[in-house]
C-alpha cells in the first residue's frame, strides 16, 4: 500500500514545513496541488513548466525528506463560460501536463469541466456566465444542453489536451466528481472513448458514495483507466437524508444539517469496506498511489495522522 497526501490538505504549512510534517509522519509520496482551485500554496504550475532551476530545487527539497512525487494536481474548470476563468485554468492545466513531463510525474489528476448554456462574450453581462449541470433526461431541454456541452464544448477541448498528454507521457486522472460532465464511470469512460488512452479516472469513492454508487463497481468498470485513487470517506445524516436526499445544497460547513458531508475513511464506511475496495483496485492491476485527499470537518494537521493510521492498520 503507497500511502500519499494531497498537499491542498496542509495549506497551513509552508513548503519547507509541508516536507518535514510528511516526513516525520513517515509519508513518502505526495500529490502536489500546482494551480486552478487547489491554488499554488506550494507550487505554481507555470513557474514549474518554465523555470528549470525551480524544478530542479523542489526535486532536490522532495528527496532530502525521501518523498517522491506521485502525482500533480490542477483541479479547475478549463469549460468555464466566463472566459476568464476557462483561460486560466486552461494555461494551468497546460503548464501542468508540461511539468509532469519534465519531472517524471506519470499522472496529472483534473476534473472534465463543466460548460454553461453558452459561450459567454468577454465583457457581457449575460447571467449565465456560471456552469450549468444537467444530469436528468427530461424535461428535454436538459437532455438538449448535454448533448450540446459534449459536442461542442467538452469533446473538443479534450481531444487536443489529452494528445499533448499522450505525446509527453502523461496519463490524465478526471476526477469523477458532481458538478462536472464528467461525474461516474459511464462519463468518463464516454469521453476516454472519444479523446484517446492518456485520458483515465481518478476515484475518489466519497464521490461515489453521495451520489449513489458503489466504489466496488466502479473499479470493475473502469479497469485499466483508473489512473489515480483519493483516500475520503461519506457520512450520511439519516434524519437529513430524509428530508432532503442525495442533492442536498445546504452548506457544507453545516454538517449538522446535511444529508451527507465528507469524512475520513472509516467513519462513513467500515474497515470491512476498505479492506474490501484497496482489494478491489489491486484485482485490476493498479499500482498507483492511496492519496489521502482530507476535507472532513477536524483540522487536517489532526485528521491526517489519524487516516495515516487507519490506512495502515488494513494493511497489518
Amino acid at each position: 500500500m503507497k500511502l500519499s497526501v494531497f498537499s491542498t490538505a496542509l495549506q497551513e504549512l509552508d513548503w519547507s514545513g509541508m516536507l518535514r510534517w510528511l516526513a516525520d509522519h513517515g509519508v513518502q509520496h505526495l500529490e502536489l496541488g500546482c494551480g486552478a482551485y487547489p491554488g499554488k500554496r506550494h507550487a505554481d504550475a507555470l513557474r514549474l513548466r518554465d523555470d528549470a532551476g525551480y524544478r530542479r530545487q523542489m526535486q532536490a527539497d522532495l528527496s532530502t525528506h525521501g518523498l517522491s512525487l506521485a502525482a500533480l494536481s490542477c483541479h479547475g474548470n478549463p469549460l468555464h463560460p466566463n472566459p476568464e476563468v476557462a483561460d486560466a485554468h486552461h494555461q494551468d492545466l497546460l503548464a501542468t501536463i508540461e511539468a509532469a513531463h519534465d519531472m517524471e510525474v506519470p499522472v496529472v489528476v483534473c476534473f472534465s469541466g463543466q460548460s454553461g448554456d453558452r459561450p459567454a462574450q468577454a465583457g457581457s453581462s449575460h447571467a449565465m456566465s456560471t456552469p450549468n449541470w444537467p444530469v436528468v433526461a427530461w424535461p428535454d431541454e436538459y437532455r438538449t444542453l448535454g448533448t450540446w456541452q459534449w459536442e461542442r464544448c467538452l469533446i473538443p477541448y479534450w481531444q487536443p489536451v489529452a494528445a499533448r498528454a499522450q505525446y509527453l507521457g502523461v496519463k490524465l486522472a478526471l476526477e469523477m466528481h458532481g458538478g462536472f460532465a464528467v461525474h461516474n464511470p459511464a462519463t468518463l469512460l464516454r469521453l476516454r472513448h472519444a479523446c484517446g488512452p492518456a485520458l483515465g479516472a481518478n476515484l475518489d469513492p466519497s464521490h461515489c458514495w453521495w451520489q449513489g454508487m458503489d466504489p466496488l463497481i466502479c473499479v470493475e468498470l473502469l479497469d485499466q483507466a483508473l489512473f489515480h485513487v483519493h483516500l475520503k470517506d461519506t457520512t450520511f445524516n439519516p434524519h437529513a437524508m430524509a428530508q432532503n436526499g442525495l442533492l442536498d445544497s445546504t452548506p457544507f460547513d453545516d454538517v449538522a444539517n446535511r444529508a451527507w458531508h465528507f469524512s475520513m475513511p472509516g467513519e462513513g464506511h467500515d474497515a470491512k469496506v476498505w479492506q474490501s475496495l484497496i482489494a478491489a483496485v489491486q484485482h485490476i492491476g493498479y499500482v498507483g498511489v492511496l492519496s489521502i485527499e482530507h476535507e472532513a470537518p477536524i483540522a487536517p494537521l489532526l485528521g491526517v495522522p489519524q487516516t495515516l493510521r487507519f490506512m495502515r492498520s488494513l494493511a497489518g
